[in-house]
């Protein structure tokens, strides 16, 4: 089956074009390719929807690898900013551009995966148009309730319990040590020279919840690479997408001895995984669950460095209310559970709590001016997931 390569004409999810969501998409078109065996016609079909965000795209194949069947990505381009009100927009696919909408054709699949709020009118018309025949799987907090066969979210959200919902405890990632052990054998180790133990501190940067100032920034590099020269050995440091300029500028004058890795949209200088596959130790921001769950699954000692939450907006707040209410229960609590199901507000992430639960797991630790030395516990709930995804599917 032909995938389209997608326009360029992209939005960054508030109204702006952005060269580098447009970059991410056009990365994830050509690794799609990587995804795209054809199923066996006497098999199920399943579709992998992808879009321009590495954490939905990451979530999504590695639900597909969990699950263990031939299956397509469809790679989508959005024409419409995400709004609060897209998982209640109906069966549509007005939300894609004219390219995406050609994927989205006949024959229609048995399973489809997807995650992320833009995803769920596309999957409500899949579902639709299919007459029923295709079933959903949605992950992460942002999809509303009644759409999907299987929701799957984390477990320390402030949920609602329903039997159409799984909890886990970290995001599904395409990373295992199996995978990083292939990597570090046959591909070249970026961190060759450098003295071990040697540490590589995954950098990522603000959102809705978290800053990354430049002086933030370079406090928390210092400190960084002052813990890394305790152990004797050498530090890499690498960024994301979401690392501001100043902030690379702040960790490259307050660490000039560590490796810097600047992100970069051409797949062949962000050795990434290369990275993970060699580091003996991992340092990580604390606001990307993705990078976090990559870094436990890659079985090397985690030390996790937060970033800073600034105080909630009044808008923020009153959300939490809200999810706290359709929880405990009380006289508001149909109407806070029915503003949930609808997906307007969204269980908040408690980074402090999802921190903890790791600590508590054996995963890792909270930096404390030492990095953590002690290997993680094991961890893989990828049989638990297949099991329900299978029994959706009906096999």
């Amino acid at each position: 089956m032909a995938l389209t390569k997608p326009r360029a004409r992209l939005h960054d999810g508030h109204g702006r074009h952005d060269r580098r969501v447009r970059a991410a998409v056009v990365a994830a078109w050509s690794s799609a390719r990587e995804f795209m065996t054809e199923p066996p016609s006497a098999g199920p079909i399943v579709w992998l929807l992808t879009d321009d965000r590495p954490g939905n795209r990451t979530q999504v194949l590695g639900a597909a690898r969990a699950l263990g069947l031939p299956s397509i990505e469809k790679a989508l381009c959005f024409r419409t900013p995400e709004s609060r009100w897209f998982g209640r927009r109906g069966a549509s696919l007005d939300t894609l551009d004219d390219r995406s909408r050609e994927q989205i054709a006949p024959p229609f699949p048995d399973l489809v995966i997807a995650a992320g709020r833009r995803s769920v009118p596309v999957v409500s018309w899949i579902k639709q148009a299919s007459r029923g025949r295709a079933k959903a799987v949605l992950l992460g907090r942002k999809t509303p309730d009644g759409v999907a066969d299987l929701t799957v979210r984390l477990s320390y959200f402030r949920q609602v319990p329903d039997p159409k919902l799984l909890e886990i405890d970290l995001p599904l990632t395409q990373v295992d040590r199996e995978r990083l052990d292939e990597i570090a054998k046959n591909e070249p180790d970026p961190l060759a020279g450098l003295q071990r133990p040697r540490t590589a501190f995954l950098v990522g940067g603000p959102t809705g919840q978290h800053d990354l100032t430049a002086e933030f920034a370079g406090r928390m590099a210092q400190e960084t690479a002052a813990a890394a020269a305790e152990t004797g050995g050498g530090l890499a440091i690498v960024t994301s997408p979401r690392t501001p300029t100043d902030a690379v500028a702040a960790i490259r004058a307050a660490a000039g001895e560590a490796r810097l890795f600047e992100w970069s949209p051409d797949r062949s200088k962000n050795p990434y995984l290369a990275i993970l596959a060699n580091a003996d130790l991992l340092v990580v921001t604390g606001e990307s669950e993705s990078m976090l769950a990559e870094a436990i699954q890659a079985q090397r000692p985690l030390t996790i460095y937060p970033l800073h939450e600034p105080p909630m907006r009044p808008i923020s707040l009153a959300r939490a209310w809200i999810a706290r209410t359709a929880i405990r229960g009380g006289l508001f609590a149909p109407l806070c559970r029915k503003i949930m199901s609808d997906g307007l507000v969204t269980p908040r992430r408690e980074f402090a709590a999802f921190h903890r639960m790791i600590e508590e797991r054996g995963w890792g630790r909270v930096f404390d001016g030492r990095l953590n030395r002690k290997s993680p516990a094991p961890h893989d709930e990828r049989e638990r997931l297949a099991d329900r995804m299978r029994s959706v599917l009906g096999t």
